[in-house]
């Protein structure tokens, strides 16, 4: 039983540092999309904040199905 809650907690604890991760990597997407100004790039930082924001989206989903709450940075 105790095994069983390690793992549901180390879980938990991936879940929450993949959805931080995926947050930074959201925000330098936004940064990135600020600065550049040749259009192809635009368009893959068009491609990169969509990608991340779903990924982002995927992993709060996720951790309101397994009833995680936590203060996101």
């Amino acid at each position: 039983m105790q095994n069983e809650n390690a793992s549901e907690l180390n879980e938990e604890e991936v879940l929450l540092k993949n959805i931080e991760i995926t947050k930074r990597a959201l925000d330098t997407a936004y940064s990135n999309f600020d600065v550049v100004t040749d259009p192809e790039l635009i368009d893959s930082c068009i491609y990169e904040v969509k990608a991340m924001q779903l990924k982002y989206e995927y992993l709060i989903n996720q951790a309101k199905q397994m009833n995680i709450i936590a203060k996101i940075r």
